[in-house]
């Protein structure tokens, strides 16, 4: 098995950082899409930094995804990662399931009768 790199663009912190950093909208493993891109690639956050610039020059939090397989930059141009400022990303979903909803396991009780009120 061969390992592959995930290369990020670079990114650079802010001459002078805020003496205290407000919480971040989105967090890790969230799926966000990008707002402004007409591509509409869309992809998990891997990472979450507090910087001056990536693709556009804005300073606040810009997030890590690694590109869905259906998005299209990963798709025609091979583009694995890419940032994304806050201010431009808009929430998919929480997380993509980990199991299609056929293959979930059924929930079991434990044998008791639940009472009703």
């Amino acid at each position: 098995m061969s390992a592959q790199l995930l290369i990020a663009p670079e990114v650079s912190l802010p001459p002078t950082l805020p003496a205290q950093l407000p919480p971040p909208l989105f967090q890790l493993s969230q799926i966000l899409k990008f707002g402004k891109v007409p591509a509409g690639d869309f992809g998990r956050v891997v990472g979450i930094v507090y910087a001056a610039g990536a693709t556009v020059q804005a300073t606040g939090y810009h997030y890590l995804l690694f590109l869905d397989e259906q998005s299209k930059s990963r798709r025609e141009l091979g583009i694995r990662a890419d940032w994304i400022f806050e201010e431009d990303a808009s929430l998919v979903a929480q997380e993509l399931p980990s199991t299609k909803p056929n293959e979930r396991e059924p929930q079991q009780g434990n044998g008791s009768q639940q009472q009703e009120d």
